[in-house]
């Protein structure tokens, strides 16, 4: 039988790049605060110590043996709440943004359903796949130059989105091959980033 408890002990809990993870879901409110207040440069300086904080706590955890199924968990929802908060600030300056928050929120379901039923199947977390950080830097980059430039083109702007729509789509579908796969033959994968 399977046991999602077995993702809360201590020893899974209480890690440095979990810690690091935690933070930047800490930081969102702030993120959205400062960029309501119209100080997008501080917002854009909260968004890439995120961002280097999510470059970090992968590397942290390799390099000091603390990989664990709560940091493979908790790491991704980090994000995508920082991604969500982005797509909220930036909706209020160019609407048309929403069209990603609509994908990323398709996303995320598929990834939950994909996940939980590996997880259901074979008791297994997988880490991030290198297409799913690969958009995750795109999505990120292309939020903070929107960020940093609140007044560039919208024809400029629907480009950004149709690249973030599409390594979206692309990253989905992946990960929809990769879980596939591992419910077909029946084992775990070896996770790779």
């Amino acid at each position: 039988m399977h046991d999602a408890r077995r993702l809360l002990t201590k020893e899974q809990i209480l890690t440095i790049p979990n810690a690091m993870s935690g933070a930047r879901i800490v930081l969102i409110p702030f993120i959205i605060w400062t960029y309501a207040i119209d100080r997008h440069y501080l917002s854009v300086a909260l968004v890439a110590l995120s961002a280097l904080s999510d470059m970090l706590d992968g590397f942290v955890a390799r390099k000091l043996n603390m990989i664990s199924d709560f940091g493979k968990f908790i790491d991704p929802v980090a994000d995508k709440l920082t991604q969500a908060a982005l797509l909220i600030c930036l909706m209020t300056e160019h609407s048309h943004i929403y069209i990603l928050f609509i994908i990323l929120a398709v996303k995320e379901v598929g990834m939950l359903f994909w996940g939980a039923l590996v997880f259901s199947r074979h008791d297994s977390v997988n880490s991030a796949k290198w297409y799913g950080k690969l958009c995750t830097v795109v999505f990120e980059g292309t939020m903070i130059i929107l960020m940093v430039f609140p007044n560039v083109q919208e024809s400029i702007v629907h480009g950004f989105i149709a690249l973030c729509a599409g390594v979206m789509v692309f990253s989905l579908t992946m990960y929809s091959l990769f879980y596939l796969k591992i419910l077909l033959t029946g084992g775990r994968k070896k996770d790779a980033n």
